[in-house]
C-alpha cells in the first residue's frame, strides 16, 4: 500500500528521501517494482543533484533489490567517475 501511494509522488522527495526510500525496501526485501522504476526515473533526472552519500546507497539499493534499472546505474556511474576522489571508503565500495 505505501509503495503504490509513494509511487507517483516520488517528484517531490528530496534526493536524500529518493535514496532512502529505495534503500528501505532493498533492506526490508520488499518488492516494489513500480516504485522503484519510479525512484529510478526520478534519479535520473536529478542525479547531478546528488550527494556521494545518495549515489551510493541508491546503487546499493537497486543492486541488493535486485530491481534492473541500467539507465540509472550508468547515469550514477557517469555521475560518480569525476566525483570518486570525494567518495568516503563506504560510499565507494557501495557503488562498485
Amino acid at each position: 500500500a505505501i509503495a503504490a501511494e509513494a509511487a507517483p509522488r516520488v517528484g517531490g522527495f528530496t534526493e536524500q528521501g529518493l535514496a532512502s526510500t529505495a534503500w528501505a525496501f532493498a533492506t526490508a526485501g520488499h518488492a516494489a517494482p513500480a516504485l522503484l522504476d519510479a525512484i529510478a526515473a526520478e534519479v535520473a533526472l536529478r542525479v547531478g543533484e546528488f550527494n556521494e552519500q545518495n549515489l551510493a546507497s541508491t546503487a546499493w539499493a537497486f543492486a541488493t533489490a535486485g530491481h534492473a534499472a541500467p539507465a540509472l546505474l550508468d547515469a550514477i556511474a557517469a555521475e560518480a567517475v569525476p566525483r570518486v576522489g570525494r567518495f568516503k571508503p563506504q560510499e565507494l565500495s557501495n557503488t562498485a
